[in-house]
């Protein structure tokens, strides 16, 4: 992963390189709906409260069954860019915003239990685009449309909680007792991405554009670990006579699982064009 990361700012480097060549500087922004795969976040969450579950029934004689109530779905994710166009050539950095959760929960008059992964991911990578027509509509408006690339790494964040309160008044002869463990800590993780896609843009005076972007986002997740900063897990155990119990976790500890952010991206926006300015 360092090496990948290494030959990204290389290319970048080169890409600097650019603007004395270039005939315009292009930017804009998409706001698009993305599917994410997140297997290895399913299956965590899944087998971990299915865990849980029969521990709490086993000890405290209870019959909880968990509900499932998000399950990473896909949602809105944020796309930037900036980059400079040589006749039909463009290039430049890629900047997108994503992110999902999974949560299981229950709750009734006995006590609840709540168990929440969240992650967000950030990818900053560089993007080729291929403009292969050109398409004259109206006066001042013109079609055109491309095919691509970007690729870089993808720099992830991840929340996990969980919260268990029961009231089993089995369990002691004052008059019941409270178990209570309230876990939270946080998950980091860098993965490597490529993604085609194809574009269509609706161009006012070459200026302005409406800007309709299809692809298909490969990710190749690398393995999550915890947070070198703030990582802490809590856990409460207390009734009327014992006290409060708090457990640190070791931060630094890497997992054999990753977020997976592959999956279909759609998206609409909308883009500005300037020429260079060259110094004579």
């Amino acid at each position: 992963m360092k090496n990948q990361i290494k030959s990204f700012f290389i290319l970048f480097c080169i890409a600097l390189s650019f603007p004395t060549q270039a005939q315009k500087f292009v930017f804009g922004y998409s706001l698009g709906k993305a599917n994410y795969q997140m297997g290895d976040m399913k299956s965590l969450l899944e087998n971990d409260v299915k865990n849980i579950v029969r521990v709490v029934n086993d000890n405290f004689d209870t019959d909880f069954q968990y509900k499932n109530t998000e399950n990473f779905p896909g949602g809105l994710f944020h796309d930037a860019y900036f980059g400079l166009q040589f006749s039909f050539h463009e290039i430049g950095l890629q900047y997108n915003y994503f992110t999902t959760g999974g949560r299981n929960h229950l709750a009734d008059y006995s006590g609840e239990m709540r168990r929440d992964i969240v992650f967000s991911g950030n990818a900053l990578g560089l993007y080729y685009k291929a403009h292969f027509l050109s398409v004259p509509i109206a006066k001042d408006f013109c079609l055109s449309a491309y095919a691509g690339v970007s690729t870089g790494p993808i720099f992830n964040e991840g929340n996990s909680d969980y919260f268990f309160d029961l009231y089993n008044p089995q369990q002691s002869q004052w008059g019941g007792e409270f178990e209570k463990i309230d876990e939270s800590y946080k998950w980091n993780s860098v993965n490597w991405y490529l993604q085609p896609n194809i574009g269509l843009q609706f161009w006012f005076k070459n200026t302005v554009s409406l800007n309709i972007n299809a692809g298909y986002l490969f990710d190749s997740p690398g393995k999550i670990r915890t947070a070198d900063e703030n990582t802490i897990d809590i856990i409460y155990i207390s009734d009327y006579y014992r006290p409060l119990t708090v457990i640190s976790s070791s931060p630094g500890k890497e997992y054999n699982l990753g977020a997976n952010w592959s999956g279909l991206r759609l998206s609409v926006g909308i883009g500005f064009a300037f020429p260079v300015i060259k110094s004579k």
